[in-house]
């Protein structure tokens, strides 16, 4: 098994070599990371979720002290406030009774009673004073207090807030009979507190506000992120102020217990396990109440994905992130024999000017050196022979000039043109003028830049001898702008899109054909139009006319003359000209040419 892997890898290039070795040295490392990440990534969710739930029991209780503290100040302004205070030391009892508007007269209950309407939470609210007065009993949810104090006396409620030490605690109150009411319409959590009077030194009435469970049991919901967690809240004396959520029946009991409720509340254990599950407890103040958040025991099943897949997702993501390392270094030891070979399929392909820059000392250094003098001496070798082939056609082309001499042949073109005129022919005289200037214009005596006027009127003459062809279904109009006559541009650049305009345009068609040739200036170019009505193209045919293709290499128009006339303008202009070509099936085509402004005086 071994010596196979051995002769695979032997068979692998030097960049796969890099790539296998590279994480056969490098895998077991981040095997053994990705382990302790593991572990400490489970150690730490365990630390984070306990936090996470001891803040929730925090919150909640934060939450529900700042309710209740509003209660508390409401039933505080009702202890202090002068007018309810001299009702409830008034010793005139039975005449302040004969008053069924007592209450509303004689104290600020309207301003109570608002208060309560805002806060929306509060739905009763009883003043029991102790001199004989009528009480002040508010509902607002139709359930109905006791409305004696006297019968208050009796309940245990009244002796325990008697007996606290700041007389004032809440307790839990269920819907139907109960020791402060004799109806109640729903579960409420009430808070009891007595009036003192400090001058006195005794108590002078009693104030009873009940407050709705549903804004507290909100809250418990509120903190609980799963469903098999729960909350409850006690009140001093074990009495349930709200619940949420799924608690066992074996916690239930041994968190309400007399042992677990009456324990002080700085000795209570904050964080304890019981049956399975984790208790977060909270108490505030003394006469707080306790808040117990019950959750499930923490298990690797809780945090599966952040503690086992993010782990093997890093494994993995670390594995395919080492690949384009591996790569890049080995790329670093191979560059040089990589530009090599670069550099031969370059050559292979007829680049003779391929050279590779030796920036190092060793084989592939001597490798590289080797190549540039092998390209150098071929290069040398193709260039001599280049040469002498190039004289070669240099004297063919100088045998073919001589052999046609523009002087000769503008000489005959004369003489016909003399001999056509006195034999009366003038049509055909006029052929002949038109043919023996054009040539004259084409030649231009070898210049290859001519004047726009120059261009044009090559164009002329060879419309002109086009109209004698097509006779009366060719129109054409030549405009030049006097302020671009004198400039010059590259010779035969108008020229062939006016015989592209005659050629594919008007002999395909029986109708007549018009060719408007303009030039103008617009700023700092030379603008051009060709415009024909003949057949037009679709847009594949204007597509393909800058694809090479064999079929029109040897023509003088068409596509081949197209793309040489662009190829001109880029070589003579770079990129600061424009060619453009609309055109519509059916209905013409436009040519659009622009090209910088040359002012030169020597040229034909």
């Amino acid at each position: 098994m071994i010596t196979r892997i051995k002769k695979w890898v032997n068979g692998l290039s030097v960049t796969r070599k890099f790539i296998f070795y590279g994480y056969v040295i490098i895998t077991p490392v981040l095997i053994a990371v990705c382990a302790g990440l593991f572990v400490h990534t489970y150690n730490t969710s365990l630390v984070e979720k306990k936090e996470r739930d001891v803040e929730s029991a925090s919150n909640l209780a934060n939450n529900i002290y700042m309710v209740q503290e509003e209660i508390k100040n409401i039933s505080t302004y009702i202890c202090i406030n002068s007018d309810i205070q001299n009702l409830l030391k008034s010793r005139e009892v039975d005449k302040k009774n004969q008053n069924a508007r007592l209450w509303l007269e004689e104290a600020p209950m309207q301003l109570i009673q608002d208060t309560i309407a805002l806060k929306g939470n509060i739905k009763t609210v009883a003043i029991y004073p102790e001199n004989g007065i009528r009480p002040y009993l508010r509902c607002v949810d139709g359930s109905t207090y006791l409305d004696d104090i006297k019968a208050v006396r009796k309940t245990h409620y009244y002796k325990e807030i008697l007996e606290n030490y700041n007389n004032m605690m809440w307790l839990s109150v269920k819907h139907g009979e109960n020791d402060i009411y004799t109806y109640s319409r729903d579960d409420k959590n009430v808070f009891y507190r007595t009036i003192y009077d400090f001058r006195l030194h005794k108590v002078i009435g009693i104030v009873v506000i009940g407050a709705s469970k549903n804004q507290f049991t909100d809250m418990c919901k509120h903190e609980i992120n799963d469903d098999r967690e729960g909350i409850i809240v006690l009140d001093k004396l074990g009495g349930e102020l709200c619940r949420s959520g799924k608690i066992d029946k074996a916690i239930y009991q041994k968190i309400t217990s007399e042992k677990f409720v009456y324990k002080n509340y700085k000795e209570r254990k904050k964080y304890f396990r019981l049956n399975g599950y984790n208790i977060i407890t909270n108490q505030k103040t003394e006469n707080g109440c306790i808040i117990c958040k019950v959750v499930p025991k923490y298990n690797l099943k809780d945090h599966f994905f952040e503690v086992v897949i993010v782990p093997i997702l890093l494994l993995i993501g670390m594995l395919l992130i080492l690949f384009p390392i591996l790569i890049m270094i080995s790329r670093v030891v191979t560059k040089p024999l990589g530009k090599v070979s670069d550099a031969i399929k370059e050559f292979s392909k007829g680049d003779f000017e391929q050279r590779v820059d030796v920036t190092t000392k060793d084989e592939i250094g001597e490798v590289a050196e080797c190549f540039n003098k092998m390209v150098s001496d071929i290069k040398s070798l193709i260039d001599e022979n280049y040469v002498i082939t190039i004289k070669e056609r240099e004297s063919e082309l100088n045998a073919l000039q001589s052999q046609i001499n523009p002087h000769f042949l503008y000489n005959t073109l004369d003489s016909l043109y003399w001999q056509a005129t006195g034999e009366g022919q003038d049509e055909l005289a006029d052929s002949i003028l038109a043919l023996s200037d054009l040539f004259k214009l084409v030649l231009s005596r070898g210049s290859s830049m001519v004047s726009v006027e120059r261009e044009l009127e090559l164009i002329d003459r060879y419309l002109q001898i086009q109209k004698m062809r097509f006779s009366k279904r060719l129109e054409y109009s030549i405009e030049i702008d006097d302020q671009v006559k004198d400039l010059v541009i590259p010779k035969l650049i108008i020229q062939p899109f006016v015989e592209n305009a005659i050629v594919h345009g008007l002999e395909n068609i029986t109708t007549t054909c018009s060719v408007e040739v303009n030039a103008s200036r617009q700023g700092d170019y030379i603008h051009f139009v060709i415009s024909d009505t003949g057949i037009g193209m679709t847009e594949e045919e204007m597509a393909s006319l800058w694809e090479d293709n064999k079929q029109y290499a040897n023509q003088r128009i068409g596509r081949y003359a197209i793309k040489n006339i662009k190829e001109r303008l880029q070589i003579k202009y770079n990129d600061d000209f424009e060619l453009k070509i609309e055109s519509e099936k059916g209905k013409g085509t436009k040519v659009i040419i622009n090209v910088p402004i040359e002012e030169e005086t020597n040229v034909d």
